[in-house]
C-alpha cells in the first residue's frame, strides 16, 4: 500500500492560522529572493485559482497575481 499525502497547502493554512488577516487574500510560502530562492513553496486556494503553482518563481507569480501575499 502506498500512501501520498499532499502538503502543499498545508504549510500556507498554518501561516493563516497564525495570521488571521491572510484569510481572504492569495498566499504563497515562498523562498528568499535574496538569496536566490525565490520560488513557491506553497500556496492557498486562492492562489491556486490565480494560476499560481509550486516551483514557479517569484515575479512570475507577483505577475499573474498582483496581490499574492509572500510569507518566509
Amino acid at each position: 500500500m502506498i500512501l501520498h499525502s499532499d502538503m502543499n497547502n498545508f504549510y500556507a493554512s498554518v501561516e493563516i492560522l497564525y495570521d488571521p488577516m491572510l484569510r481572504d487574500k492569495p498566499v504563497a510560502v515562498a523562498g528568499d529572493e535574496e538569496a536566490r530562492h525565490g520560488i513557491v513553496l506553497a500556496k492557498n486556494d486562492i492562489a491556486k485559482r490565480f494560476g499560481i503553482r509550486t516551483g514557479q518563481v517569484l515575479w512570475e507569480a507577483r505577475q499573474q497575481c498582483p496581490g499574492l501575499v509572500c510569507v518566509p
